[in-house]
């Protein structure tokens, strides 16, 4: 697999850590830009370097989110690392952050700061929160932020409680909205010549991903748990378990998706009654999960592809790794690093053809002294900041 090199010419400092931010610059890399992820050596660097891989320096969850990067290891706590990074920021187009608000600032590396430094940097912090109001200063986890959303109360079945997703949907959700925030600041860069102030809350990005949760609470129709169409309130978009103990999701929202089922299942009979809800016709629903559960995941499968009916089967996370879509769509990719093969989630930017290749994500410091070296920095003034214990790494030029 090969990256496209679409921002080719892009520099990023990237001083974020979990998940929002390098998941921006993730897929910023992925598409030619130079990503320079910064790391205090203190700890270890990112902690996900570190996490469910206790004594190695790669992660798996950190493997995934930070190929295509360089690494720069400098305690820009010190004065002397905060100096250093100054100087590198003359020649950078994007910086990213993930720290509270006000954090950057202790450390001289805050937006105004920056920017005064290069007035033409697009500078985006991302928080949970965001800059300013009244829970600006908190912590927060994924968790927190999809239930002050008010999507965490929507999930789940009706009557029990809300159902954790297994997937971080705002730190995602951020990452994304990040790495779109940034496209578009730099077209207005090269248009205008001005840099940005990107204030990203992750928050802001989930209120804007609840049109249909809205569209239901202002005509009436209260999204509650289990009841609506979209959270399995209705026989035709729901998932249902099969002989084998498996599931198969049924999407047939669309009366001709609902009728092509019927036809499928010889059950002329319910045609017209898609929408029906599972509350109001239990007899239905109950005739459809008896249905389900007279054949197996696969049979039911192969009835999906044949009747194009949104019929499909609910996949496990290792299931879908090796399935014909994934494998057709390069869903995913294989890496192999300190002497071992994972699998690591594409995101639709690598793809095949491209002109450069993808590079694993770097150890701790890989590239701090070729980075010094390409900003100008003699042997002699690498060797003292790494004396005086600002940086750390090595790594030389090609």
């Amino acid at each position: 697999m090969q990256r496209q090199t679409l921002l080719k010419g892009m520099r990023v400092l990237d001083f974020s850590r979990y998940l929002p931010g390098p998941y921006a610059t993730l897929r910023l890399g992925d598409m030619g830009a130079d990503v320079v992820k910064v790391e205090d050596p203190e700890g270890g660097g990112d902690l996900l370097r570190h996490l469910q891989s206790p004594g190695s320096e790669s992660g798996l969850l950190f493997r995934m989110l930070n190929r295509n990067k360089r690494s720069l290891a400098v305690r820009f706590r010190k004065p002397e690392g905060r100096e250093l990074l100054h100087q590198l920021i003359e020649d950078i187009d994007v910086v990213v952050e993930s720290y509270r608000p006000g954090v950057m600032a202790r450390w001289g590396l805050d937006a105004e700061t920056l920017r005064g430094i290069n007035p033409r940097l697009i500078y985006c912090s991302i928080t949970g929160y965001g800059q300013e109001g009244r829970m600006a200063n908190l912590a927060g986890h994924d968790v927190n932020y999809i239930g002050l959303a008010g999507i965490l109360d929507g999930v789940g079945r009706r009557d029990g409680p809300p159902a954790l997703p297994s997937i971080q949907v705002a730190d995602l959700a951020g990452g994304l909205a990040a790495s779109e925030q940034i496209l578009a600041a730099w077209i207005h860069r090269q248009n205008t010549g001005e840099g940005a102030f990107l204030d990203l809350s992750m928050m802001d990005v989930l209120y804007g991903w609840q049109a249909y949760a809205l569209f239901l609470e202002q005509t009436g129709q209260a999204p509650s748990r289990g009841a609506h169409v979209l959270g399995g309130g209705v026989v035709g978009y729901n998932v249902y378990e099969t002989g084998d103990g498996k599931y198969m999701a049924l999407g047939a929202l669309e009366p001709k998706f609902w009728d092509r089922f019927c036809e499928a299942v010889g059950r002329l009979e319910w045609k017209g009654r898609g929408l029906t809800p599972v509350s109001s016709d239990k007899s239905l629903y109950a005739d459809i999960q008896a249905l389900f559960r007279s054949k197996s995941r696969e049979e039911w499968t192969r009835i999906g592809e044949e009747a194009d009916c949104c019929l499909t089967p609910v996949l496990s996370v290792t299931e879908a790794i090796d399935s014909p879509l994934a494998v057709d769509r390069n869903g995913f990719i294989t890496e192999s690093q300190e002497g071992s093969s994972v699998s690591l989630p594409n995101g639709g930017t690598l793809k095949q053809g491209a002109v450069s290749d993808i590079t694993p994500a770097p150890r701790l410091g890989e590239h701090t002294k070729m980075l010094l070296i390409e900003a100008g920095y003699s042997p002699e003034e690498i060797g003292r900041l790494q004396k005086n214990r600002v940086i750390e790494g090595g790594g030389s030029p090609p």
